[in-house]
């Protein structure tokens, strides 16, 4: 009977060591612990195979391991699942070392085997419920989906009324504190200049400072050095001017936020669509020059349609810088812009086409979502062309797009002349024919 070594086999049952046969795997001796678990004599079990005890799908796995300890002669781990003495199957972690004769040849396998069934069941048991967990997160996150897509769909469905709202009241919430933060920062900047010219003066007195309380004037010198007065006397006029110019960033911006709501120039009157886009195009006219984009107009004579203009201004702008970013994403050092009207039947006709970096095709049918967007964090919010979309949507319109990655983008739009009365007709159940422009 095999005696485990003191301390060997720690755990429940403890010492459950054997000897096998190299060729047969038959068991040759045993420790108490192991016969009493596998509820056989010693006798018995030299009758028997080792992988008779085994689960049938476990015995190629133990075949091929004692195979391997037989022809490196090294300690193999491994997990096997052998029946007990009740006839559960156990979880048993195998360690395997072949043992040799003086001549080379193996003599035996000792195995040292280890109960790991609780642990196995555990690690069963965490792997079932992180399935469970995973199902349950996959399930959130398709409900998540449809959630967004929902959400999506009734931003979509919104009147641009609605954004103007928002933005205007955006607008008045800034532009109070920025008011007086601009006040206080214009004064902020002549007091300092004051302040910085009446330290002037007293350096001029600092000599005599000096040798009538050169206490004072070290206890000064040493205030000096640890507020670094140079700097500040070179510096702090020009930061507060640069906080002045930052803040006039900000206003300007708050009056484009005031401009995009519009809610007091949305009334409805008559426009020229030619004239109307001369005046986008003059307003980027800086830009266009600036990234060397050709401008080529196109314009037919077209008669004054009856839309909200400030809107209809909004749209083309929209348009053009869309335009302008496509072309300076194309890493081009110059590109080309054109601009076609018409008129057929009841409709009025724009083209914009640019040569820039294009649209590509999974996402063109995104464009018109509110805040889709493809351009880098702070430099779009995703509403310019669902903004183009809901204008011509309310003015009976639709807008149509034809992209191409690397060769340009081109956005149609048509327009009755007279808009019509109540509910604005939807682009997707429009019956307008988009006849090119002749």
């Amino acid at each position: 009977m095999l005696v485990p070594a003191p301390g060997a086999g720690t755990g429940s049952p403890a010492g459950l060591i054997c000897r096998l046969e190299p060729n047969t795997l038959r068991w040759l001796d045993v420790t108490e612990n192991l016969g009493a678990f596998l509820g056989q004599s010693l006798g018995e079990l030299r009758k028997q195979s080792f992988l008779e005890y085994l689960h049938h799908d476990d015995q190629a796995l133990a075949e091929d391991e004692f195979r391997q300890a037989l022809e490196l002669g090294e300690r193999h781990d491994f997990v096997l699942r052998v029946r007990g003495a009740s006839g559960e199957w156990h979880y048993l972690r195998v360690h395997t070392q072949a043992r040799y004769e003086r001549d080379g040849r193996v003599n035996h396998i000792r195995c040292n085997l280890k109960d790991v069934t609780d642990r196995i069941r555990a690690e069963q048991e965490l792997r079932r419920r992180t399935e469970q967990l995973t199902d349950a997160n996959q399930r959130l996150r398709q409900a998540n989906e449809k959630l967004k897509e929902a959400q999506s769909q009734l931003i979509h469905s919104e009147k641009l009324a609605s954004l103007g709202t928002l933005a205007a009241g955006m607008a008045h919430e800034i532009n109070n504190p920025l008011a007086f933060a601009s006040s206080n920062v214009e004064v902020l900047e002549r007091e300092l200049g004051a302040i910085l010219t009446l330290l002037e003066r007293y350096r001029s007195g600092w000599d005599i400072l000096e040798q009538a309380r050169p206490d004072l004037a070290a206890e000064i010198a040493q205030l000096e050095a640890q507020v670094d007065m140079p700097y500040l006397q070179e510096n702090l006029l020009s930061m507060a001017q640069s906080t002045r110019k930052g803040l006039k960033r900000v206003a300007q911006t708050v009056q484009n936020l005031r401009g995009f709501a519009q809610l007091d120039r949305a009334e409805i009157g008559e426009i020229d669509v030619n004239l109307a886009i001369d005046q986008s195009l003059s307003m980027l006219g800086d830009l266009l020059n600036r990234n060397q984009i050709e401008v080529v107009r196109r314009f037919a004579d077209l008669p004054l349609i009856e839309c909200a203009p400030a809107h209809i201004n909004q749209v083309f702008l929209n348009l053009l810088m869309n335009a302008m970013q496509a072309i300076e994403a194309s890493g081009r050092p110059s590109g080309r812009l054109e601009v076609v009207t018409g008129h057929q039947g009841e409709l009025i006709l724009v083209e914009l086409t640019d040569d820039g970096c294009g649209i590509p095709p999974e996402i063109l049918s995104k464009i018109f979502d509110p805040f889709f967007t493809t351009k880098p964090i702070g430099r779009g919010t995703g509403l310019g062309l669902s903004l183009i979309h809901g204008i011509i949507s309310e003015h009976g319109g639709r807008v149509d797009v034809e992209s191409e990655v690397g060769s340009g983008t081109r956005f149609r739009i048509q327009m009755p002349i007279r808009r019509p009365i109540g509910r604005a007709q939807s682009p997707s159940d429009s019956n307008l024919p988009g006849p090119p422009i002749s």
